[in-house]
């Protein structure tokens, strides 16, 4: 089925399926599943990768936490206003990183800059020059433009790198938004633990060992692209990317027009997605290595990856860093083969939401923001049938319990599709009474432990009208 719901009815008890509790670990979960048994999860929590993570490994490396200073004045619009770069606390007696790391890690950024394949992997050796020489060609062949690699602590050694892209379609808030990275580039960073020998100019790099796998570190990528869409997946699926690449256009488009006609400023004109039919892949990316086949059914996520956490002259000085979220990439997995395009339209809502509101590691908004926000877009562009506001167990729930089964606790319960659901419908009971669902959805992400009756705060959304809409329906 390309729709989650039969066209004019809610489905039969038996064949809506909860997902699992297990897979409820982040702000954003799995919905419900229109599927026979056993139980698959429509999609996944959205995972954010919160950048404290990141930042607490960075300050581990040497001086690393020092390393704030003037930004080098950039070439294009970054040049202007580079020297006053408010993401940039600094020292005026700091020592550059160009100054302090080996000769080498300056050269490598160079390298990347210049676009110089020959160059970068002359600093690398053994297994490692393999695993760069991949996350060279399978990151050009998606689109990447500015790119750095700088040195940090290592999670499972004592050396690390922190490698990151601005791939296609990245997010790039405008100058004069009022977007607090306005101007900047939102690059897709990750890390890896590394071996070196030598030092200075000397120094190579001989093995690079990604913390959590992506698919670009594990083999060569086939990938096709669209106007919004740049869709990838394993050599070895490259007739499942061209079969899905038009439906993940589609998704792209709705996306993006459902909520540029909210009047959503949208920092993102497309998507870089990846997608296979193995579901162990599936579960190995959104997961990392220690996930076993079968603890996980895992349909599709929306992720917001991580941005360097200070300011260094190894790179550009418009890209930006903080401990904020950055880029954002969406992955599909075999569970969404019967729901892919209400699947990829639901997950690029997720990005546009994230791209709009980038997360800091202080940020622990509610479930119920990000999953309503997906579902109401489900359910503004017909994806997800209105003939599900009549269902007997939504209308109980949402009559009986109110705000409270909007909890994140009730996201991890055995019937948590119906608070997903219900979620969906406050942004829809706000939007045909007048209301902002964008407004409400950029508002939620910048709060905590707060229903979305309570961000709203208005008496016209009040718990007891929403609940007496979704009676009348």
């Amino acid at each position: 089925m390309t729709d989650p719901l039969p066209p004019s009815m809610p489905p039969d008890p038996e064949t809506l399926r909860p997902a699992d509790p297990a897979d409820v670990t982040d702000p954003a979960a799995p919905l419900f599943v229109w599927a026979p048994a056993p139980p698959k999860p429509r999609r996944s929590h959205t995972k954010l990768i919160i950048a404290v993570i990141t930042v607490l490994i960075v300050l581990g490396s040497a001086g690393w936490a020092a390393s704030r200073w003037p930004a080098i004045t950039a070439s294009g619009p970054a040049s202007d206003f580079a020297a006053a770069d408010p993401q940039s606390p600094w020292l005026p007696d700091h020592v550059p990183d160009s100054a302090r790391f080996p000769g080498a890690w300056v050269s490598m950024n160079t390298a990347l800059r210049e676009n110089d394949r020959e160059v970068f992997l002359s600093y690398t050796a053994g297994d490692a020059q393999a695993q760069l020489a991949l996350w060279w060609d399978n990151t050009a062949a998606i689109g990447r433009e500015t790119a750095y690699i700088v040195p940090v602590a290592g999670q499972e050694s004592d050396e690390g790198a922190f490698l990151g892209a601005e791939l296609a379609f990245s997010s790039r808030p405008l100058r004069g938004s009022g977007d607090a990275d306005a101007g900047y580039r939102l690059t897709q960073g990750f890390g890896y633990d590394i071996t070196t020998t030598g030092d200075g100019d000397d120094l190579r790099i001989t093995s690079f060992v990604p913390w959590s796998p992506m698919p670009w570190d594990e083999g060569p990528l086939h990938v096709a692209k669209r106007d919004h869409i740049v869709l990838y997946g394993m050599a070895d699926e490259k007739e499942l990317v061209e079969a899905t690449v038009d439906v993940a256009e589609r998704g792209a488009v709705l996306a993006i027009e459902t909520i540029t006609g909210l009047g959503g400023s949208v920092p993102m004109t497309g998507f870089v997605a990846g997608i296979t039919d193995d579901q162990e892949r599936m579960n190995r990316w959104q997961f990392g290595e220690d996930v076993h086949e079968g603890e996980t059914r895992i349909a599709g996520y929306a992720t917001a990856t991580n941005r360097p956490y200070a300011r260094s002259d190894l790179f550009e000085s418009d890209i930006a860093v903080g401990d904020a979220t950055s880029g954002v990439l969406v992955m599909m997995g075999p569970l969404s083969t019967d729901q892919r395009l209400s699947t990829f339209t639901h997950e690029f809502a997720h990005g546009l939401h994230y791209a709009a509101s980038p997360l800091s590691s202080y940020d622990d908004p509610p479930v119920s923001v990000y999953e309503g926000f997906a579902t109401y877009i489900e359910l503004r562009t017909g994806l997800l049938e209105r003939d599900w506001l009549r269902d007997v167990r939504l209308r109980d729930l949402i009559a009986t319990q109110g705000a409270e089964a909007l909890t994140d606790d009730r996201f991890s319960d055995e019937d948590a599709w119906l608070s997903y659901l219900a979620a969906g419908t406050y942004y829809l009971f706000l939007a045909e009474n007048g209301g902002d669902p964008w407004k409400l959805a950029l508002d939620g992400a910048a709060t905590s432990g707060r229903s979305l009756v309570d961000i709203v705060g208005d008496p016209a959304f009040s718990e007891e009208r929403w609940q007496a809409w979704i009676a009348r329906r």
